[in-house]
């Protein structure tokens, strides 16, 4: 099977997982979870008895000689983001069984997608650490959505990890209207809470960060080995047979969880912490029942 073949039946299957979890599972929660942005202009009319004093227009009203007031419908429709991290330790499956990072990030991508889709609403695709970075315009329809599985699945990876505050920079001068952002990512990256901050600032943020299981630990008993970092190509020769090896890389990827969940709380973003061995719907389940419970308020 060539390459193209292999990367249309991916983008098949996912096609079909996501339609049938739209339907069947997540039907209804997307709606009453991502609403749209406020108010939005519509008309005047004279005022009546009963109308808030706060909407009355002085300048219609001097130009008439008689009161008239602004009338609002709700602006339903909603724009959402998919920034989708492409860099090289997202292709990282650490075992036969598993999807990739990416391929796991494409099958949340076209939840999200068809979602919005169903819902009317505009989505689009940023994905960045490829070479060079692909941006997809928000639109409706689920061509979109096609297309939005299809620029995952085949994007080139092997590009280093883009620091936060380079994200930041390109939604925010690519996205002009406030925007639901999905940041998915591994999160090997620095941490940088003022690029967290700038960004959760202007659009809404929900970071959705994917690790594989094989990560959280060195596999014991295998000796010697030599490793590569996918991002840099750097080839090291190490004994992971090695207690204080094995300690000091369980402490250091610890500590780097732990410093992105500092920042998430302090800025207070809710995170989605997720694996490629376990299903994320419950997850973007609970999510969406938050934000549903929060707008019932």
């Amino acid at each position: 099977m060539d390459k193209t073949q292999e990367i249309m039946q991916k983008v098949r299957r996912i096609e079909l997982m996501a339609r049938r979890l739209t339907t069947a599972t997540l039907a209804g929660q997307y709606r009453a979870s991502f609403r749209g942005q406020g108010l939005e202009f519509d008309d005047f009319r004279e005022y009546q008895p009963g109308d808030d004093p706060r909407f009355i227009d002085w300048k219609v009203t001097a130009r008439t000689g008689t009161p008239y007031v602004r009338r609002f419908h709700e602006e339903r429709e909603q724009v959402l983001l998919l920034a989708v991290d492409a860099s090289a330790s997202m292709r990282y499956a650490g075992g036969a069984a598993n999807d990739s990072k990416l391929e796991y990030a494409a099958c949340i991508a076209a939840v999200l997608a068809y979602s919005a889709a169903r819902n009317g609403d505009n989505v689009g695709l940023l994905l960045y650490g490829c070479h060079p970075h692909f941006y997809l315009p928000p639109a409706k329809g689920m061509k979109q959505c096609l297309r939005i599985i299809r620029e995952i699945i085949s994007t080139e990876t092997g590009g280093a990890d883009v620091s936060p505050d380079d994200v930041t920079s390109e939604i925010l001068r690519t996205q002009r209207k406030r925007t639901m952002c999905f940041l998915i990512s591994d999160f090997m990256m620095p941490p940088d809470k003022q690029a967290i901050g700038k960004l959760n600032f202007r659009h809404e943020l929900i970071p959705l960060r994917i690790a594989d299981p094989a990560e959280n630990n060195l596999p014991e008993g295998v000796g010697n080995v030599c490793i590569q970092d996918p991002e840099t190509g750097a080839a090291y020769r190490v004994n992971m047979s090695s207690a204080p090896l094995r300690q000091a890389y369980n402490k250091a990827v610890r500590q780097h969880k732990e410093s992105w969940n500092e920042i998430f709380t302090q800025l207070g973003i809710s995170m989605l912490d997720l694996q490629t061995d376990a299903d994320f719907v419950p997850a973007l389940r609970s999510i969406f029942t938050q934000r549903s419970s929060h707008f019932a308020r």
